[in-house]
């Protein structure tokens, strides 16, 4: 499968395959995905809002959130629309092919501190993450702005960072600037950018893009679908890419694999219809950075298929194929790449 050009769309860029393998992407080479454009904001003005369930409500300013308790992760994120030009027939959205995905060490605040200075009450369900992009929707009169969930009692909470520093830099404006939610594991809308605004509510969110869109609807099953929550265990294979020459006898594949629950448990390799093959692999900084993987394999001249197969620590493996789905969600099968050797 070749790997689609960087520029897929208006506010949309792919990490380049080759740069996966890095330690980690920095703000030039992370995938970015926008709805709205990019808000400008300054940071002697940024202020964000904690409201709602609540016992104190705040508005702080950047300076006041740096005296949270500071944290540091190396975190994967991907898109769920990531890969969806696989699909028959094509599904709505952006034509990602590979490259909507992206690691990197994010630093900031840890929102479970802030929880204990606004202090959420009882009847408090879900967190809400406001950013304050918005923008027309088709069928709705007022602009809709870019808003997230997830519920309050799930783990991954202690986990969530408020970043405001990337791979040690400030963050650049297309990545969220002043600050972003990062919550590992999850699907990156989780990940709201130019956060202004968390809310505490009781009850499900129903803000355009959660109840409405981002939703993994198959065909058949009923509208609006299900919520879009943590990624899948995944792999691809990132060296050699489809369009590097090459010369017969041993190479050497490489890939990364993230996603799943407990980290990756291990990875498999196929070339052509043969058997599966385990690979060497090596765990990332956390184990929610991407988990590489190597293994040597000989190649005659022609053309082969070579496919990566990843399993996670609870025992769950990639598909061999997934099931369609009306916006091209969730796409986590078994990926292939065709090499020429000469």
């Amino acid at each position: 499968m070749d790997h689609r050009s960087p520029e897929v769309g208006a506010d949309c860029r792919a990490t380049p395959i080759a740069a996966l393998l890095d330690d980690r992407n920095d703000a030039g080479t992370h995938f970015i995905r926008s709805h709205h454009g990019v808000p400008q904001l300054a940071e002697d003005e940024y202020t964000l809002s904690v409201t709602g369930l609540v016992k104190r409500p705040i508005r702080w300013t950047l300076d006041d959130l740096r005296k949270l308790s500071q944290t540091t992760a190396h975190v994967t994120l991907e898109c769920a629309g990531h890969r969806r030009t696989e699909l028959d027939p094509p599904a709505a959205g952006v034509p990602w092919a590979l490259g909507a995905v992206g690691h990197a060490r994010w630093a900031g605040g840890q929102l479970a501190d802030l929880f204990e200075v606004v202090r959420p009450l009882p009847e408090a369900t879900h967190v809400v993450f406001h950013g304050c992009d918005l923008g027309a929707i088709e069928g709705y009169d007022a602009p809709q702005p870019f808003a997230r969930a997830v519920p309050l009692r799930d783990p991954v909470i202690g986990e969530t960072i408020l970043a405001w520093e990337m791979n040690g830099r400030r963050l650049e404006p297309e990545h969220g600037y002043p600050v972003r939610a990062i919550v590992p594991g999850w699907y990156a809308v989780a990940s709201v950018k130019w956060l202004t605004h968390i809310e505490l509510i009781e009850g499900e969110f129903d803000g355009f893009y959660q109840a409405i869109d981002y939703r993994l609807r198959e065909e058949g099953e009923a509208a609006p679908g299900r919520e879009l929550t943590r990624m899948p265990v995944n792999s691809l294979i990132t060296s050699p890419e489809s369009t590097t020459p090459l010369a017969a006898g041993e190479i050497l594949l490489q890939g990364i694999a993230w996603g799943g629950t407990g980290g990756i448990g291990g990875i498999d390799v196929q070339v052509d219809d043969g058997e599966w093959r385990s690979t060497r692999i090596d765990p990332g900084p956390g184990r929610h950075a991407p988990t590489r993987f190597s293994v040597p394999v000989t190649l005659e001249p022609g053309t082969h298929v070579v496919r990566s197969k990843a399993r996670d620590r609870d025992g769950n493996r990639q598909p061999d194929k997934v099931a369609w789905n009306s916006r091209g969600y969730g796409v986590n099968d078994v990926c292939a790449i065709t090499l020429t050797v000469s």
